[in-house]
């Protein structure tokens, strides 16, 4: 028995007219294989980057605290050099 198929049991890309091979899918997966690969070498480096400023952070935040104690330290010094020069 023969079935005859009707217009609505066409699939979409039948209806558009449009016929995707195996060597499109390939070409567009090894595409995107390529751009997978593109971007996890920019992320790579972004990272590295990311690090370099984490690092210079850290180097600017221990200044920022040692600062306060080298002027205390500086500013006893000083009193205490201003002390022993009056005493004299």
């Amino acid at each position: 028995m023969h079935q005859s198929r009707s217009p609505d049991h066409l699939t979409p890309p039948d209806q558009l007219g449009v016929v995707i091979g195996a060597r499109e899918v390939y070409d567009q997966v090894v595409g995107l294989r390529e751009d997978v690969r593109a971007m996890g070498q920019q992320a790579e480096g972004v990272r590295d980057e990311l690090a370099d400023h984490e690092s210079r952070l850290r180097a600017l935040e221990a200044w920022r605290y040692a600062l306060p104690v080298a002027a205390v330290t500086g500013l006893g010094g000083a009193v205490v050099s201003l002390v022993q020069a009056l005493a004299k």
